[in-house]
């Protein structure tokens, strides 16, 4: 059985994780260029933001921070559906709306624009999204057919806090240099951190949100990549490399980040336990949705990160 993914109804970050079936190195310097235009596309649909990202030959990973979820209206709902489908494909679909409305059938226009409207500010929609628009896009391309991606993609919550996000994004933009691929991990021309080296103003606002992701430094963009810089510069290219595929859990967890909750979520205790207190009240009220009673909830608001995380260290 699948295990429930882990999310959080207001703002959060997430590192994620997807390989290719196999392990196969599919993924060459034009699949990686058409794949991050579709990341492009698809974070400017639905509102989720890539912080910072490593496109590899067999896997890819992103730092995405999903935004508080908030109302599109009509307007913004075009913009966005001309960013993901095309400006051709986007007046087609609203001159069917047109017609509907002229027809009196107003409300299936209406059970159309919900329907996409639902799948903003959505971390597994817009995986859905990626995935199987470049499985397409790729199968046309190469004359096969079938899954491009070995499994769903992986999902670890992180709390927004800077020594956690800026160690996961290094773990993300040093890749190219452990696997052996570039020297330096500026070189990487398929990376948050390759792109911020040269110039490009949307990945270095990204590594910003890294480094301050509550904006209380109120560090400007230029300090907080020469910071990102000193923590890549910092790390050594381990000897003969690796190309497979890390897992997602393993990787951001470090002794310096040592509160988790079985590898899905990480972050300080205070982070742990009030992500637990969430599940708790949510869980209050599945139960009273069905005539139980709530749980009890215990003394020590943190009594069960620290159990979990006990656990877990073991």
């Amino acid at each position: 059985m699948r295990s429930k993914r882990i999310t959080l109804p207001g703002t959060a970050f997430y590192h994620c994780e997807c390989g290719v079936r196999g392990q196969n190195m599919l993924l060459k310097d034009n699949e990686k260029r058409q794949l991050w235009e579709l990341v492009r596309r698809v974070s400017e649909f639905s509102g989720v933001e890539v912080k910072t990202y490593c496109l590899m030959d067999n896997h890819i990973h992103l730092i995405i921070k999903i935004p508080k979820w908030r109302e599109v209206g009509d307007d913004e709902l075009v913009t966005r559906m001309r960013a993901l489908y095309g400006y051709i494909k986007t007046e087609e679909r609203l001159a069917q709306w047109e017609a509907w409305e002229e027809q009196g059938d107003a409300a299936q226009v209406e059970a159309e624009k919900n329907a996409l409207k639902k799948r903003m500010y959505n971390l597994s929609d817009f995986f859905k999204t990626l995935k199987e628009r470049f499985t397409k896009d790729f199968n046309r391309r190469a004359g096969c057919h079938g899954t491009l991606w070995s499994e769903r993609f992986k999902s670890v919550l992180l709390a927004p806090e800077s020594k956690l996000l800026t160690h996961v994004g290094k773990f993300a933009d040093t890749n190219p240099v452990r696997s052996g691929v570039v020297a330096k991990a500026e070189d990487y021309k398929f990376s948050g951190f390759g792109a911020a080296s040269r110039g490009d103003k949307s990945a270095l606002d990204g590594i910003r949100e890294l480094v301050d992701p509550n904006n209380k430094k109120h560090i400007s963009v230029e300090k907080a990549f020469e910071e990102y810089k000193r923590l890549i510069d910092g790390m050594k290219r381990h000897a003969g490399g690796t190309s497979a595929t890390p897992n997602a859990a393993k990787s951001t967890s470090s002794p310096s980040f040592p509160n988790f909750i079985a590898g899905v979520a990480i972050g300080s205790l205070k982070f742990i336990g009030e992500l637990l207190l969430t599940f708790l009240e949510e869980s209050d009220n599945i139960r009273r949705n069905y005539g139980m009673g709530p749980w009890k909830k215990p003394d020590d608001e943190y009594y069960h990160a620290r159990r979990v995380n006990k656990h877990h260290s073991r």
